[in-house]
């Protein structure tokens, strides 16, 4: 399943877009994979009385994407480039792609018009007199940076990085560009529930099926739930609506079981030094290919996790910068004008190229789905005869 936050659903057809695995997890503590999840996580939801209001689909068993059987390095086999096969009308796919593929958005709304199993009315339920709905104060633009990044890994791309004659990357390395926050963990069963994260900081979150977000503060106490309309509440841990208990269930038992299972990523990089973030970002987008999981948070960081050497960069637009953290989790922070500049070596230029494309995609999709939500709205309009008075 991918999920991104748009205004329609979308089926995407990328041959690189991964089909029929329906739960991955960050990389586990020690050499083990972690234990299958399924059927606990069932049980605990069931016993909240979960049910339908959560997701649907068939249980699986959890498994571990991380767990290197070869003891030489990995070789990477992602294609730098892959095919995005577009129409000449409205910039959408060409062929349509199995459940799996299908993209869909926060607003909950489909191509064919069927909505996901939360309805609007359990969502007016969950707002109390206590804890009114807040408006979004979000001062990030729509697209959460994706141009500005497009525009920035795409001129080191052009300068192809890895051809040059001397290559010095001690010239663009910055640790002060460090990005202030990442995924440091995650585990995606968006095939029943949703994809649970953790964040650098210690925070937790859930992109729930439904489009709706939880998400539990570092301090462990405070929740902030976000409705697929961008209403916003505030509640905490130990009192909330009772309308939450099923998602609240969700996000405890993603917290432990990440806690218990999973290793944190770049866990000695210490975040970039500044002012406290005056709001927590969530994920906003996120999609899986067979080669990698792409996540994109609301503050314009764009982080990628390649599954089979476990390597991974994550890009901030706002730094204008790339970390790059290799298979022996080391790591070091780049200037992305300074590569253009000075060039790179290939495993990080093909990554980067790889990027280049993913944000393509992000952006294609997003511009697809504006304009698919624009002609339907202006067939309803011209359907409904004018008022007189």
């Amino acid at each position: 399943m991918v999920i991104m936050k748009d205004s329609n659903i979308i089926d995407l057809s990328d041959t690189e877009v991964s089909a029929g695995v329906a739960v991955r997890t960050s990389e586990p503590n020690g050499s083990a994979p972690p234990p299958p999840a399924g059927a606990a996580l069932a049980a605990a939801v069931a016993a909240a009385g979960a049910g339908s209001g959560v997701g649907g689909g068939k249980n699986h068993n959890m498994d571990s994407d991380t767990v290197i059987t070869k003891p030489e390095r990995p070789t990477v086999t992602f294609d730098p480039n892959p095919t995005i096969h577009l129409t000449n009308s409205d910039g959408s796919p060409v062929k349509p792609m199995q459940k799996d593929g299908i993209l869909k958005t926060d607003n909950g709304i489909s191509k064919s018009g069927i909505a996901p199993s939360i309805t609007s009315g359990q969502q007016q339920a969950a707002v109390t007199p206590a804890a009114a709905a807040q408006p979004p104060k979000s001062d990030e633009p729509s697209d959460c940076y994706l141009k500005d990044l497009y525009a920035q890994v795409t001129s080191v791309v052009a300068s192809k990085p890895d051809e040059r004659e001397n290559i010095n990357e001690d010239e663009c390395e910055d640790p002060a560009a460090v990005p202030m926050i990442w995924v440091s963990k995650w585990v995606d069963y968006s095939d029943k529930y949703g994809l649970g994260y953790q964040l650098c900081d210690d925070s937790i979150g859930v992109l729930f099926n439904d489009f709706t977000k939880l998400l539990l503060l570092a301090d462990g106490e405070n929740i902030h739930y976000i409705e697929r309309s961008s209403a916003e509440h505030y509640h905490q841990l130990k009192n909330y609506p009772a309308t939450l208990n099923k998602k609240v269930t969700l996000l405890r038992y993603f917290r432990n079981y990440m806690n218990e299972h999973l290793l944190k990523a770049a866990a000695s990089m210490c975040p970039r030094e500044g002012d406290e973030l005056a709001r927590i970002p969530s994920l906003r987008t996120y999609f899986r290919t067979r080669s990698a999981i792409i996540l994109h948070l609301t503050n314009g960081t764009l982080q990628i996790n390649f599954f089979e050497d476990h390597t991974k960069i994550i890009l901030c637009p706002l730094m204008g910068a790339v970390t790059y953290i290799d298979e022996k989790r080391n790591f070091r922070t780049y200037r992305l004008a300074s590569l253009e500049k000075y060039g790179c070596r290939p495993d990080l230029a093909n990554r980067l190229r790889y990027a280049r494309n993913m944000i393509q995609k992000l952006m294609v999709t997003k511009s697809s789905t504006t304009k698919s939500s624009s002609a339907s709205s202006s067939a309803v309009a011209q359907q409904v005869p004018p008022t007189t008075a």
